[in-house]
């Protein structure tokens, strides 16, 4: 039995040397693993928007909404300027029973989806032609919210305006 027990200390000797030689020896660093490409299932990232593209995108947006000046337009109420990776999230303090137009516009490419209050309304492509919504006899504050689909950018112009009936 002596012989047998010698025979496996002698293995378990080889082994443990072969082992620890293996680990010590120079060898060249293995190479890293590459990451995996991007599945069907997984966003793109988004192209990158320079602050003057955004600034263009804006300017364009702005204007489709703007036929006057604010100051110089009396059924002004309020505007604002959000990329469409930000969309809009507003509530405009109105003047409840009142009458009034939203108008939404996007500069850029993909399409957008409004909500006022709480009618979705169709999604507009980013092509600067403005979406008008009329909301009369409007509640004090007037949710506003606006996202862009997937892979859309550019700019959102809003505004908000009196209504005479």
């Amino acid at each position: 039995m002596r012989s047998g027990t010698r025979g496996t200390t002698a293995s378990a000797l080889v082994l443990l040397t072969a082992l620890t030689t293996a680990c010590t020896t120079d060898s060249p660093p293995s190479p890293r693993p590459t990451p995996p490409a991007a599945s069907a299932g997984q966003p793109r990232q988004q192209p990158s928007v320079t602050a003057a593209t955004e600034g263009t995108q804006g300017a364009r947006a702005t204007a489709a909404l703007t036929t006057t000046a604010p100051e110089e337009d009396p059924a002004f109420v309020e505007s604002g300027l959000e990329r469409v990776r930000d969309g809009v999230h507003h509530r405009s303090p109105l003047t409840r029973g009142t009458s009034y137009t939203v108008s939404v516009v996007c500069a850029g490419t993909g399409t957008i989806t409004v909500v006022v209050d709480r009618t979705t309304l169709r999604p507009a492509p980013c092509d600067t032609v403005p979406v008008h919504h009329r909301v009369d006899h409007a509640p004090a504050q007037l949710p506003l919210s606006v996202t862009g689909a997937p892979g859309s950018t550019g700019m959102i112009a809003w505004r908000i305006t009196s209504t005479t009936t």
